[in-house]
């Protein structure tokens, strides 16, 4: 019997949708975050399924995937109730995990970055754009002047930006913890570089979400970047990321029904709860809401549990 396999470790939403793997929908959500705001802050533990999460609204407003739309998402809830934004963005995605090295180059590092990120979002959107548009981003060697120069060009032709930013903390979370609150205060303070970049991003967007673990970071760049919501303990979130036992329950029956998994379900479910479950987010949640499991960690776990007692082939 074919089966879904498990997404342990994937974090891309194209790959999860071609490959037919198991994804628990989330993306009823999508409405209410546009509800919510245009500038957008939220925070969740590590391995909660954040960075699929940003993947999925990756593909959903993405101008260029408009035409998958309906293959991409299909059975999925916003199918049959896509907002009007869907596919009408421009997407700049950064994972600032992708930084990293000594504190002496973080600055160059993150250069790197941010200007490859930005070759790449001229290489994708170049049809909307002049025809000299690559050869202009490409000349600049700064990644401050290509962002300058992108973001006005696309001011100037009514363009739509959105940007995405996972782990947006990762990095100064590393800084802090290794080096010190002196060194990490250079950084996010006064003319600290990283405070420069949030800076240049007010005013160029149309809509921004970024995700990370810790409120810290952001808190710190407030006066550099300060036109967030902060929808971490919104209770009309609570639930967006991470499992609730109720999806936990529906994959197990899943894969009972298949015939890969064979453990009794409440024997399953008690070995998880005091390993993956008690998250509640909002305080008004706390009776009304489930409390929500880590999913990657409950992915983690049904996978051994599987492979546990598949049937060994014979040689």
């Amino acid at each position: 019997m074919t089966y879904k396999p498990l997404p342990y470790g994937i974090s891309d939403f194209r790959q999860i949708r071609t490959e037919s793997l198991y994804f628990v929908d989330k993306s009823m959500y999508i409405e209410t975050m546009e509800q919510a705001g245009h500038f957008l802050f939220l925070i969740r533990p590590r391995r909660f399924g954040k960075s699929l999460f940003l993947s999925m609204l990756r593909y959903y407003y993405d101008i260029n995937e408009r035409e998958n739309f309906p293959e991409m998402f299909k059975g999925l809830w916003v199918a049959e109730h896509p907002t009007p934004w869907q596919g009408k963005f421009q997407v700049l995605h950064l994972d600032f995990s992708q930084v990293g090295g000594d504190v002496d180059v973080l600055p160059v590092k993150f250069n790197q970055y941010f200007g490859i990120r930005l070759n790449d979002f001229a290489t994708r959107y170049k049809a909307y754009y002049p025809d000299d548009f690559i050869e202009q981003v490409l000349e600049l060697k700064d990644a401050d002047g290509k962002f300058a120069y992108i973001t006005a060009t696309a001011q100037a032709l009514g363009h739509k930006l959105y940007l995405i930013v996972d782990e947006y903390d990762n990095f100064t979370n590393t800084v802090l913890n290794e080096y010190g609150e002196a060194i990490y205060h250079a950084m996010t303070h006064a003319s600290g570089f990283y405070r420069d970049v949030f800076k240049k991003f007010k005013g160029n967007f149309d809509r921004i979400l970024m995700l990370g673990v810790s409120p810290v970071t952001l808190d710190d760049l407030t006066s550099g970047y300060n036109i967030a919501t902060n929808i971490t303990m919104d209770s009309r979130f609570n639930r967006m990321l991470g499992f609730s036992e109720t999806e936990v329950r529906e994959m197990i029956r899943y894969y009972q029904s298949t015939g890969i998994l064979h453990a009794d379900e409440e024997a399953l479910i008690a070995e998880m709860k005091p390993w993956y479950d008690g998250y509640c987010f909002s305080e008004r949640a706390v009776y009304s809401d489930p409390k929500m499991f880590n999913c990657d960690m409950v992915a983690y776990y049904l996978t051994i549990s599987s492979s546990k007692e598949m049937p060994r082939k014979k040689w």
